[in-house]
C-alpha cells in the first residue's frame, strides 16, 4: 500500500463505500419484493417481470469493464458521486408506471450505475484484507450492503402497502440521493483509489485466465444462478402457495409485506450468517465448506420442491436463502484469493462479470419455467446448477 494512505484511511474508506452502497440498494430491492407480487401496479404481464429483473444484470456484461476504464481515468469520486445521483433517480423512476419499456430502460441505467458502485467495493474490501481475514472482511462488506436491500424489502413492503407505489420510492430515491453528501463531505485522498499491492492498475493489461479460474468464474455463475432462481420467485410463491393457506387465519399483513419480510431474511442472513461464514472460511478450507454448505442447500431445494404447508415453505425458503448467501460469500472469498495482486482490479471485474450473467440469467429463467412448467422444473433446473458445483 502506498505510504500516503494509512491504514484507518484505508478502513474508513471501505466503510464510507460500503454504506452509500448500502443505500443505494434500497430502491432496487424494493422491486424485487413488490413487482413479481404485483405487477398489474407496475402495467407488466408476468411474463415481463424476469427480463426487467435480469435486465440490469444483463447490460454489467458491457459496463463492468467501462466501470473499471472510468474509475482508472476519473478517479474514484466523481463516478460514485455520479452513480449514487443517477441510482437515486432510476428509483425515482420506478414510482411512475408507464409500462413494460419505461421500466426496462431505468433498469439497464441502474444496471451501469452498479457496475461502478461494486467495483469500488470490492477494491476498497481488498485494499484491507488480508489473507488470513479476507472471508470476514468480505462478509462485512455484504452485511453492510446488504442491510440496505434489507431495509428496502422489509421497510418497503409496509410502506408499499399502506402508503403506495409513488411515496415509497419517492421517498428511498431521497435517502439514496443522501448518500452523495458522504461521499462530498470526504476528503480527496479518502476517496483516491488504493490498491492493495501498491501499483497502479493498467486498465489495458490482459489477463490471461488459468483453468482454475474458468472453473472458478463457472462455479461462481451456477452458485448466483441458482440463488436468484429461487429468491426472484419469492413473490410468485407467496402468491400461489403461501397466501392462500393464510386466508382462514386473519393474517394482518398484505402480498407485498409478506414478500418483503420472507427476502429481509435473506439480507439477515448475510448481516448475521455472513461474518459467521467468513470466520469460518479463514479458519477451514474454503472448498471443503462450500461443497458442505452446497449439500444442505440441496436438501432446502428439494423440500421446497415437495412441501404444501404454507408454513414449512416459509421456514425452508429462508433456510435456503441462509445456505445460497453463504455460498456465494464463500465463492467470492476464493475468487480474492485468487486475485493476482497487480491484477486484482481487472481480475474482480472478470469474476464480477460471470456473477452477473449467473444474475442475470436466473430471473429470465426461472419465470419463464415457472410460467410455462411451475417450481418443480424451476427446482430441478437449481439442483443441476448446485450439482455443477460441487462436481468442481
Amino acid at each position: 500500500m502506498p505510504a500516503e494512505f494509512s491504514r484507518s484511511e484505508t478502513r474508513s474508506r471501505f466503510f464510507l463505500v460500503s454504506t452509500v452502497v448500502a443505500l443505494s440498494l434500497l430502491g432496487d430491492a424494493l422491486l424485487y419484493a413488490v413487482l413479481p407480487s404485483r405487477p398489474e401496479d407496475f402495467r407488466v404481464l408476468v411474463w415481463q417481470v424476469g427480463i426487467l429483473l435480469g435486465a440490469n444484470r444483463l447490460v454489467r456484461l458491457i459496463t463492468n469493464e467501462l466501470a473499471g476504464r472510468i474509475a482508472d481515468r476519473f478517479g474514484s469520486k466523481k463516478p460514485l458521486v455520479a452513480a449514487v445521483i443517477i441510482g437515486a433517480l432510476t428509483t425515482a423512476s420506478y414510482a411512475l408506471p408507464w409500462g413494460f419499456w419505461w421500466l426496462l430502460a431505468a433498469r439497464l441505467v441502474w444496471g451501469a450505475c452498479w457496475s461502478v458502485l461494486r467495483v469500488e467495493g470490492y477494491i476498497s474490501a481488498l485494499a484491507v484484507s488480508t489473507d488470513r481475514n479476507r472471508g470476514k472482511i468480505f462478509a462485512v462488506y455484504e452485511a453492510i450492503t446488504r442491510t440496505g436491500s434489507g431495509g428496502g424489502v422489509l421497510v418497503g413492503g409496509f410502506l408499499y402497502d399502506l402508503a403506495g407505489l409513488k411515496p415509497t420510492f419517492f421517498l428511498f430515491s431521497l435517502i439514496t440521493v443522501s448518500g452523495t453528501f458522504l461521499l462530498l463531505k470526504a476528503s480527496r485522498d479518502r476517496m483516491r483509489v488504493v490498491k492493495p499491492g501498491g501499483e497502479k492498475q493498467n486498465p489495458d493489461q490482459k489477463l490471461s485466465p488459468g483453468k482454475y479460474s474458468l472453473f472458478l468464474w463457472a462455479c461462481a455463475l451456477a452458485i448466483t444462478m441458482a440463488e436468484q432462481m429461487i429468491a426472484n420467485l419469492t413473490g410468485r410463491l407467496v402468491v400461489d402457495r403461501i397466501f392462500p393457506g393464510l386466508e382462514n387465519l386473519a393474517f394482518p399483513f398484505g402480498i407485498a409485506s409478506l414478500t418483503g419480510l420472507l427476502l429481509s431474511f435473506r439480507a439477515l442472513g448475510e448481516i448475521v450468517i455472513g461474518p459467521m461464514i467468513g470466520a469460518f472460511s479463514d479458519r477451514l478450507d474454503r472448498k471443503r465448506l462450500l461443497l458442505l454448505i452446497s449439500l444442505f442447500q440441496i436438501v432446502a431445494v428439494l423440500l421446497l420442491a415437495f412441501l404444501r404447508h404454507w408454513l414449512l415453505i416459509m421456514v425452508i425458503l429462508v433456510l435456503q436463502f441462509f445456505t445460497a448467501v453463504s455460498a456465494r460469500l464463500v465463492i467470492y472469498t476464493i475468487a480474492g484469493d485468487r486475485a493476482p495482486k497487480e491484477k486484482q482490479a481487472l481480475f474482480m471485474n472478470r469474476f464480477a462479470t460471470f456473477v452477473d450473467l449467473g444474475t442475470a440469467l436466473g430471473p429470465i429463467v426461472a419465470f419463464t419455467v415457472y410460467a410455462g412448467f411451475g417450481f418443480g422444473w424451476v427446482a430441478a433446473l437449481a439442483l443441476l446448477l448446485i450439482f455443477f458445483v460441487i462436481s468442481c
